[in-house]
């Protein structure tokens, strides 16, 4: 008898807790999105002594003339399961004159920070997801130690310490600020750089980095995806390549099955 009484209080601990879920979940307007909004704000400061240049984390290597590489990662978790990722602190990309130049050389230096804040508001109006991060690089470095002549080859580059004037770009991150997420929903992000370019002239180089945030948002019932393509020069120019990217997908015409004259007999 006292078995029983025991399994009978378990049994109805255990379908409160369910109804307490279910409550929700009985209701498809929690689990369906309402309105995506994203809202942005932007500063622009100068370095302080709080702001530490961060070491290439490759070998030195020899570079042709102008080039331009990436002196970080090639891409990076930010946010795992609503969680930010363990390796924020050593994530970061970089569009530098080679592996083997001196920081000291460079001077001009400033801080961009862009802010995005993402909101995915269900059926019953309610914020079920709600991240603040922020985009921010230093950008302007310039070697002011160089002359404004082309430099013709890899020696001439290495003999004068890589001494070309220029817009570099370094310590691009991406990092969340704030978090909040309902429950039964999920949220991730992560970043995938592209390759350096020049977008400048040869003797006096503009750095130019494109990054791709790939976020995906999952309830129980669905799970949905989509990209953030921002793009940032050595000038510190910040765009949002999101809406035109979208927009040149739409356009792609449909793929045509090719018609198969193939027979079996």
């Amino acid at each position: 008898m006292k078995n029983l009484i025991l399994a009978s209080a378990a049994l109805c601990v255990s379908l409160s807790a369910f109804a307490s879920a279910s409550e929700v979940s009985a209701d498809d307007s929690y689990f369906k999105t309402g309105a995506v909004t994203v809202s942005s704000e932007e500063t622009v400061t100068d370095l302080t002594d709080a702001d530490v240049f961060p070491v290439p984390m490759r070998a030195p290597e020899k570079v042709a003339g102008a080039a331009i590489v990436n002196g970080g990662v090639q891409a990076w978790n930010v946010i795992n399961s609503g969680k930010p990722d363990a390796s924020l602190s050593s994530s970061y990309a970089s569009a530098i004159p080679g592996f083997s130049f001196n920081w000291a050389n460079y001077s001009g230096w400033k801080k961009k920070e862009i802010v995005k804040t993402y909101t995915v508001t269900n059926l019953m109006q309610i914020d079920v997801i709600k991240i603040k991060y922020a985009v921010s690089y230093f950008y302007n470095g310039q070697d002011l130690t160089g002359g404004s002549k082309a430099i013709e080859n890899v020696e001439t580059v290495m003999a004068r310490g890589n001494a070309v004037k220029g817009h570099y770009i370094t310590n691009f991150t991406v990092r969340p600020l704030a978090m909040n997420i309902k429950w039964g929903w999920k949220f991730s992000l992560n970043v995938r750089m592209s390759d350096p370019m020049n977008v400048g002239t040869s003797d006096n180089p503009v750095a130019y980095l494109q990054a791709d945030l790939n976020y995906i948002v999952s309830t129980p019932f669905s799970t949905n995806g989509a990209v953030w393509t921002y793009g940032v020069n050595g000038l510190g120019a910040f765009q949002d390549l999101t809406a035109n990217d979208e927009k040149m997908t739409r356009e792609i015409a449909p793929v045509e099955p090719a018609k198969s004259s193939v027979s079996w007999n």
